[in-house]
Formats: C-alpha cells, structure tokens, sequence
C-alpha cells in the first residue's frame, strides 16, 4: 500500500521538475533570442565584407590609374630626352715627373712587425644581384 509519505515525496519531486522543465524552457527562449541576434550580426558582417571588398578592389583599380597617369606623363619626358654627346677624345697624359729617391736616411726601429693571423682576416663580400637588376634597380612589388 502507498503511505502518505510516498506521496510527499513524490509530490516534491514533481515540483521540482516543473521547476527544472520552466528553467529550461526559459533558457531555450533566451539562446532562441541570441541565435537570432548572431545570425542578424552574421549577415551584417557579411555585407560589411562585402563592402570592404568593393573599396579594396575601388583603391586598386584607382592606385592603377595613378601608375598608368605616372608612365604617360613620363614618356614624353624620356622621349625628349636625348643622351649626352660623347665627350671629346682626351690628349694622352703625361705621368708627372718622378722625383730623385732621397737621400738613405736611417728608419727607426720600429719593434718586430705583427702580424694578423688569418683567422682575423675578413673578405669583402661582392653585392649580390636581384633578379638579374644590380643593386638599387630593383622594384618593389607589395601587390
């Protein structure tokens, strides 16, 4: 037989789940409302790309028509420009005259010579090329 205080607990147990089954219910209203906050930022976003996409493509396509503008208006310039003329041949020189070595005169004594071992030796090293250009002819591309 079921004793009163079966039905106590049973009777609690049942509040507590309409407590729990509310909360929840209240909490999937509220993750329902967010999902949909996301999904509108989520679609603003996209057209915000899209946008910044457009201006980037705009700020190339003008950085284009800068470098195009640059090359028309300094061709004409190269083409006015003429080299220069060669220079005239030189007369051949002369060597200044070498003075009669001076009289031998006494050095001193400086102390025995030193000498650097060649593990202190540093070669100079010959600038490398890039891309077949010599130093300094080289563009840059940041594109």
């Amino acid at each position: 037989m079921v004793t009163l205080e079966q039905i106590r607990l049973l009777e609690s147990k049942i509040v507590k789940a309409i407590e729990v089954l509310n909360r929840l219910n209240e909490e999937n209203v509220r993750l329902k409302k967010r999902n949909e906050e996301l999904e509108e930022l989520a679609e603003r976003l996209k057209d915000e790309k899209s946008r910044v996409e457009a201006g980037i493509v705009s700020a190339l396509e003008r950085l284009n028509q800068f470098e195009d503008a640059i090359e028309r208006s300094l061709s004409p310039v190269k083409q006015a420009e003429t080299p220069f003329p060669p220079a005239p041949p030189e007369a051949p020189r002369r060597s200044p005259p070498v003075p009669p070595p001076a009289a031998a005169q006494p050095v001193p004594d400086q102390g025995p010579a030193l000498s650097v071992p060649s593990a202190y030796m540093v070669e100079e090293e010959e600038p490398e090329e890039i891309d077949g250009e010599e130093d300094g002819g080289a563009e840059l591309d940041i594109f």
